[in-house]
């Protein structure tokens, strides 16, 4: 039963990063059905980790440590978006990106709780900004861009919905997927 329920995490989560890039990219949306149950299977399954393995230590918990990768992850999203840099479905598609990795994607001891989700974030930031500055480059706006940017992280305002055109908003939900697939890649295969 175990590896049974691994392995429904693991496809749950290829699943999760899967349509909501594809959903973020051809609607513009991320659907609180796919991230909210996301996030909820992820839960569950950990519960059901712990009723096939129990532990005796509560922080050892495979359902406190999805719970805590969820908050991690959705949590570094979650100030970006108070900033104003990033939609609430951006957050929560982290956050469940972070209930199914953490902590059973690696069967490595040596992997800490968190180095799933802190590999997804440090991916999902690195591919943003690769499709940031591309989309940039594509619509001749680099330097006006990079100058936009650059005076948003110095002036630590919230920048106002209704000022950012639609031509300046880019899917991030894109770059959670490839993040999280990426990471999943690296945790698994490594």
């Amino acid at each position: 039963m175990f590896d049974g329920v691994i392995l429904a995490r693991h496809v749950c989560l290829l699943a999760l990063a899967v349509t909501c890039a594809y959903t973020d990219l051809a609607r513009g949306k991320l659907y609180n059905v796919v991230t909210l149950g996301g996030l909820t299977v992820g839960l569950v399954l950990a519960y059901f980790l712990d009723a096939a393995s129990p532990h005796t230590d509560f922080h050892r918990t495979y359902l406190v440590r999805a719970a805590l990768g969820a908050a991690l992850g959705g949590g570094v999203l979650f100030l970006l978006y108070l900033a104003g840099g990033f939609d609430a479905g951006d957050v929560k598609m982290m956050a469940a990106v972070g209930a199914l990795g953490t902590p059973t994607v690696t069967r490595s001891v040596s992997a800490g709780t968190f180095d799933f989700i802190l590999w997804a974030l440090f991916y999902t930031a690195l591919v943003g900004a690769l499709i940031g500055v591309g989309l940039l480059i594509w619509r001749g706006r680099l330097r006006q861009g990079l100058k936009d940017s650059l005076r948003a992280m110095v002036s630590f305002r919230k920048a106002r919905r209704e000022a950012v055109t639609a031509g300046a908003m880019m899917p991030y939900g894109v770059a959670i997927g490839i993040g999280a697939i990426w990471a999943w890649l690296e945790m698994t295969l490594h």
